[in-house]
């Protein structure tokens, strides 16, 4: 069983984290056009690395095969997947549940009691799995034909 290390990315790999939310989201089935137009949603900012929003997913070569960032909202006890993406050559190797528990887990950092979640329509399935809820769908900022699905993971709470 592969074993995958969570940690703090890094500003310097700013770049190489945005080309594998790229690399991920045309695997999943999207053209060219598509990225150009959606290449906000996609980049992995300075900025949200600084805010310690963004965490790697490492294997044990020490390759960054998966990348997660959570930010706060407006809203009181929620904060927002902002994207979750692991490398195309990795997938089926369970990055996406490491992934996911990290989000979890910035979640519960930031005093959040639940996860909002805006997923790529073909990643729907995954975040049901992982516990969370369908609450509804609306189109993509950037590419408005597209649908996307809207979910909510409530985080258990510790007893």
């Amino acid at each position: 069983m592969d074993v995958y290390r969570v940690r703090e990315a890094k500003s310097e790999e700013q770049r190489e984290l945005t080309r594998l939310c790229v690399r991920a989201t045309m695997h999943a089935g999207h053209d060219e056009a598509f990225i150009d137009r959606t290449m906000p949603a996609l980049t992995i900012t300075v900025p949200l690395i600084s805010a310690n929003c963004v965490q790697v997913a490492e294997d044990d070569t020490g390759e960054v095969v998966g990348v997660v960032a959570v930010t706060p909202t407006a809203l009181q006890g929620i904060a927002q997947l902002y994207g979750l993406y692991v490398d195309p050559a990795h997938w089926k190797r369970g990055i996406g549940r490491v992934l996911f528990g990290a989000a979890v887990a910035r979640s519960k950092g930031i005093k959040a009691g639940a996860l909002m979640i805006t997923a790529e329509p073909s990643a729907e399935e995954f975040y049901k799995r992982m516990g969370a809820i369908r609450i509804g769908e609306g189109p993509f900022y950037f590419s408005p034909e597209t649908i996307l699905p809207s979910l909510l993971y409530i985080i258990p709470r510790e007893t």
